[in-house]
């Protein structure tokens, strides 16, 4: 599965909606997958999204696009640790 990003995040439901997700939308999503253990998450991704924690996992892996910025980017601040 591709990694967690707000950016993948955001594609990824931009594809399943068919519309533009706001910047919100997508952080919650994400924010959500990094932290699936928490009970908050799941009432944060059901409040901002109506969607539970499953059914975005589903839609983060069907549609997030395997390249993003973010790969680049992590992997130079990981090289420059």
């Amino acid at each position: 599965m591709q990694p967690y990003c707000r950016h993948r995040a955001e594609q990824a439901l931009n594809a399943h909606w068919g519309r533009e997700a706001s910047l919100r939308e997508s952080t919650t999503m994400v924010t959500a997958l990094q932290n699936p253990m928490s009970f908050s998450t799941h009432t944060f991704l059901m409040e901002n999204l109506g969607m539970h924690l499953e059914q975005a996992r589903g839609i983060y892996t069907e549609h997030a696009p395997y390249n993003c910025h973010c790969d680049a980017e992590a992997m130079s601040e990981a090289q420059a640790a």
